[in-house]
């Protein structure tokens, strides 16, 4: 009994024992094990009304078209090589809308004489009456070329002569400008200020083709007066009087014909292959006097 008693009163303090106070530790998260495979979910974007516009693959830019080629104008333009830059150009007056060009080149034509050629030469080169010339002013072309001058430089060059040897003109003078061959000047004798004579362009070694004048010491019309003859460096090929006089005086040097410089017309010359293949006559041939820079094609007017 006493025995009972003791285990009731223990038991009754027990209970009335206050309850063990509560940690501020966060308890340990048990480890969770890993799935065997890992489950990826895809989230499918939301239909949109407006279509999308799909970007377009990139491709290579095209090519410019080139510039098309412009016509030509009414009054064309040239370069005049020599004189003016090469990208520079000038209206030529005395180029015609209608020129013959040289097939190999087209800096090598001739055209009918233009209002500003006849102004330039009518009281200088050619009669102002035109009855007191044996050629007319429209039998007559003017020519523009390129030539080489002595020190290798490149020209242009102009002239004018008979319509009936214009083509020969271009072909002569465009095989002595391939070759090279010197000329030193290639101008209009009306450059020189000279009324129907052409000792001051003779003088100044000029390669020049009309003129309305006498033969020398005669009444009668020369060549150069119907535009067929050409007098190529008259410095260089002088004319030899028969009293042994030269002309131009400064050639005097060149009465030598054996010095076989430059420029110098003999047989063997380029320039007189040249004139002769097209059936022009060499003055170096006259009997009693010798015309060495002189070429002429009279049977075309005869």
């Amino acid at each position: 009994m006493k025995r009972a008693s003791l285990l009731l009163l223990a038991l009754l303090i027990g209970c009335a024992q206050p309850a063990a106070p509560q940690s501020d530790a966060v308890p340990t998260a048990e480890p969770i094990a890993a799935p065997a495979e890992a489950i990826v979910i895809t989230l499918e974007p939301a239909a949109s009304s407006v279509p999308q516009t799909p970007i377009p693959t990139p491709t290579a830019s095209p090519s410019p078209s080139p510039s098309p080629t412009p016509e030509p104008t009414a009054t064309p333009c040239v370069s005049m090589q020599g004189i003016l830059p090469v990208d520079e150009c000038i209206v030529n007056p005395y180029r015609a809308e209608t020129v013959t060009t040289y097939p190999k080149s087209e800096d090598f034509w001739y055209c009918k004489l233009t209002d500003a050629t006849k102004a330039r030469i009518i009281g200088s080169t050619y009669p102002e009456n035109e009855k007191d010339a044996p050629v007319k002013l429209k039998d007559l072309r003017y020519v523009s070329l390129l030539y080489v001058d002595f020190d290798g430089e490149t020209h242009t060059g102009e002239m004018i002569v008979h319509r009936l040897v214009a083509d020969d003109v271009l072909d002569i003078f465009y095989r002595l400008y391939e070759a090279g061959y010197p000329l030193a000047s290639v101008r209009l004798l009306d450059d020189f200020g000279e009324p129907f004579d052409d000792n001051v362009s003779m003088a100044a070694n000029n390669t020049s083709a009309y003129c309305c004048r006498r033969v020398t010491g005669k009444k009668k019309f020369s060549l150069h007066a119907y535009g067929v003859a050409i007098d190529v460096n008259p410095v260089q090929n002088p004319y030899i009087r028969p009293d042994k006089t030269v002309a131009p005086p400064n050639a005097e040097p060149y009465r030598d014909r054996s010095l076989g410089e430059p420029g110098m017309i003999d047989e063997n010359d380029l320039c007189y292959k040249l004139f002769t293949e097209h059936g022009w006559s060499w003055g170096g041939h006259f009997s009693g006097e010798k015309d060495y820079q002189h070429f002429s094609k009279g049977s075309v007017v005869d």
